[in-house]
């Protein structure tokens, strides 16, 4: 073949000429075309019709079958590589190629214009393959050399070892969700031969049969995707979506990453709703769906939680008969409370608590537009809300209190709730809080104890604990304690009985953090360890550590 020159008549009688030529190397077909045709070799448009291994196995490298075509430097035109086929001028300069499971390279030099290949050329043309090791210096030897021949630099381990003579070998994947054709002996796929090597894979599930159809007749040269395994699909649990607000001091708090709790969003007051309104929606589990893999072995999903609704369901509320939403049976606030959601009446108050109206016990949330006077009592198994002021009052809600003015205890005024107070200030009062207490400006002379913290001035503004004792289960956090005077201040952090409630997992370190100045007479106490102060120091985070005061700057 080497020798002979076939010419296209049309073609020559108008300048243009073609050759077939075989050779060990493009360069050298190259080189035999130029000769056969009497034309320069940088003129020619070379084009790899096939390729043929030599020695046993394939070892003795490749010869290849390449047509040369010669056109007028004014009239070069792009070669088709196939009927149909967009036209190109050169075959890739590199290519890969698989027999026996070996996977091969071959590089050529690049034409004028062209680039050159490079180790990414390569890794995107086995993108995806089942190849364990690669041997890089192989592939960078290839493109550096360019010269044609395939050069081995991986393989693809069959799964069952298939006969010399058999044109494919089949590779399951390690999950078994994929199942490969690796080329083998150099020969033409049957419909026979390819069934048995996938019974002899024990491959019967996720068959492409248009694949499979695709490739009888076919002489394989690189790996093909014959079957995919199903993926399992996972579970998705069910969750619930409270639409009204969550009355503080049901759980523990849990730290952020700088090991900071943030408590604003934990107390609330409850929701207007009326009569038919969701309170409380649940997103339904998503089912697992099985996998399976290409050799029919099933894949359990993981089996989503569902969430019962019910045990959410509270007084004023009830489920759905879908079982997907908890609505609200009358018209009052919502609210959840000791995680059951409850639609509770509100009773309104216009005005003062005193001779007027007389003591408050109510079902529900109470909300009062003035204020609770000197030795009245205002209970509610709801939220309360004032707007003014409680001036040596007792208060009792089950869940949280709030006073956008201040509780002026007058030595007698006591508040108890199951979640939240808050207060613009705090003097000469009792304060026991399920739920954190949070205070604007000063807490002087009291008595202050919540199952959560204390807070005074929000982190930010000045905020004093001044004498009195205060304490919380998890952190106290103010700008100053104590005062010049050296009046006793007990400042408590790590105590509280234990909720009733699941407590979060996430472990929250007790702590006292004071932002400026701490005054003689104070005693710190964090967990089992106290620091009694005799001076002025500057502020910091007392903690406990190993039965010992740790204090870090702040």
């Amino acid at each position: 073949m080497a020798g002979d020159t076939q010419q296209n008549p049309d073609q020559a009688s108008v300048g243009h000429k073609v050759a077939a030529v075989r050779a060990n190397s493009l360069d050298e077909a190259r080189l035999k075309a130029a000769h056969l045709l009497s034309v320069p070799p940088e003129q020619l448009v070379l084009t790899v019709t096939a390729q043929h291994s030599r020695g046993l196995f394939g070892l003795g490298g490749v010869e290849l079958d390449v047509e040369a075509r010669w056109s007028p430097p004014e009239a070069v035109t792009a070669v088709p590589v196939a009927p149909g086929a967009p036209a190109v001028s050169a075959p890739p300069t590199a290519t890969i190629s698989c027999r026996r499971g070996r996977i091969s390279v071959t590089v050529r030099r690049p034409l004028p214009g062209e680039r050159p290949a490079t180790p990414s050329t390569v890794d995107a043309l086995i993108e995806g393959w089942p190849i364990g090791a690669r041997d890089s210096d192989v592939i960078a030897q290839a493109i550096r050399s360019a010269d044609g021949v395939p050069h081995v630099f991986a393989a693809i381990a069959p799964t069952v070892q298939p006969q010399p003579d058999d044109p494919i070998a089949l590779h399951v994947s390690s999950d078994g969700m994929v199942a490969w054709l690796i080329p083998w002996a150099d020969a033409e796929v049957t419909e026979s031969g390819l069934s048995t090597s996938l019974e002899a894979a024990v491959v019967s599930a996720g068959v492409d049969l248009a694949q499979f159809g695709s490739f009888v007749g076919t002489r394989l040269s690189v790996p093909a995707v014959i079957a995919h395994g199903r993926p399992v699909v996972n579970g998705i649990d069910a969750v619930v979506d409270f639409i009204v607000p969550r009355v503080a001091g049901v759980h523990a708090p849990s730290a952020g990453d700088d090991a900071t709790v943030d408590y604003r969003e934990m107390g609330s007051t409850g929701k207007p709703v009326k009569s038919g309104d969701v309170v409380a929606q649940k997103t339904p589990v998503t089912e697992a769906v099985e996998g399976i893999t290409v050799r029919g072995v099933a894949i359990p999903g993981t089996i989503a939680k569902d969430i019962d609704l019910h045990k959410f369901n509270g007084k004023g509320t009830q489920v759905t008969e879908d079982g997907l939403a908890i609505v609200a049976s009358t018209s009052g606030a919502g609210s959840w409370i000791a995680d059951r959601v409850s639609v509770l009446p509100l009773t309104s108050i216009s005005g003062d608590v005193d001779f007027s109206t007389g003591n408050v016990r109510a079902e529900g949330d109470v909300s009062i537009s003035g204020t609770i006077t000197t030795d009245f009592v205002v209970e509610a198994t709801g939220n309360i809300t004032v707007l003014g002021a409680i001036e040596g009052a007792t208060v009792i809600a089950g869940g949280s209190v709030t006073i956008n003015g201040g509780f002026v205890g007058q030595e007698r005024g006591t508040i108890t709730a199951g979640g939240s107070v808050t207060a613009r200030f705090m003097e000469h009062a009792t304060v026991h809080a399920g739920g954190p207490v949070v205070v604007g400006f000063e807490i002087r002379q009291c008595t202050v104890i919540s199952e959560a913290s204390v807070s005074v001035g929000g982190g930010r503004g000045p905020g004093k604990i001044t004498g009195g004792l205060v304490r919380a289960k998890y952190s106290v956090d103010a700008a100053e304690v104590g005062a010049e005077n050296g009046v006793s201040t007990k400042v408590q952090a790590g105590w509280g009985k234990e909720l009733d409630a699941e407590v979060s997992e996430v472990h929250v370190p007790p702590r006292v953090t004071v932002r400026q100045t701490v005054h003689p007479g104070v005693d710190i106490t964090v967990g089992g360890a106290v620091d009694h102060v005799t001076s002025n120091r500057a502020g910091g985070s007392w903690k406990d550590v190993d039965g010992k005061i740790s204090i870090i700057p702040v």
